[in-house]
């Protein structure tokens, strides 16, 4: 496995983290994940602040979770905050109707991973998109798994695929903050229509 591979193996490994935004979602209901996800990013938020302005702290987090930051996180804040807050929001949003929030959530976990994975591997038709490589296997892999968990959800295939659209579409188009932080709203927004 190349250095490149494993590095965003690492990185989307990391991304599952929203997975037990979910499962907490399902245990604890809505009102307590809002919060506890809310002391969490403040958390992130402060541990951040300290990182990008103190060189020594940005270098021993950067060497300890070696392999799961972006070449341009290690001067900026880092993709975590953007994932975090996006299920937040999306439980805030969407929480009264929980297959729409496990939809967006599992849009961003498998979507975005598969997304990148499938573009390292297979990419072969590779282009530039708002001066990022991306690949149409890469978008190709993050539609099916949309796809597939949109289906996984119970919603039909018509409603699977227009969410999957969405979430591909956020997901080369990358706007700011940050893709992480749309992709599970534009799932369950869609879904929600």
């Amino acid at each position: 496995m190349s250095g490149g591979w494993r590095s965003e193996v690492g990185r989307k490994a990391f991304h599952f983290l929203c997975l037990l935004y979910l499962g907490y979602f399902h245990w604890r209901g809505r009102s307590e994940t809002l919060s506890v996800l809310a002391v969490w990013m403040a958390v992130i938020v402060a541990v951040e602040t300290l990182r990008l302005s103190r060189p020594e702290v940005n270098a021993f987090l950067l060497k300890t979770f070696q392999g799961i930051h972006r070449p341009h996180e290690e001067k900026r804040i880092s993709a975590i905050i953007w994932t975090s807050s996006g299920c937040w929001l999306t439980f805030l949003l969407f929480g009264a109707e929980p297959r729409l929030v496990d939809a967006g959530v599992l849009c961003l976990a498998f979507g975005d991973a598969s997304a990148a994975l499938a573009g390292k591997t297979f990419g072969r038709r590779v282009f530039e998109f708002r001066g990022k490589r991306k690949s149409l296997e890469g978008s190709l892999a993050c539609f099916a798994a949309c796809a597939a968990s949109v289906l996984a959800c119970g919603f039909g295939p018509g409603a699977a695929a227009a969410a999957a659209a969405a979430a591909t579409a956020l997901e080369l188009a990358a706007p700011p903050p940050d893709d992480n932080f749309w992709l599970p709203l534009a799932a369950a927004a869609v879904l929600s229509l």
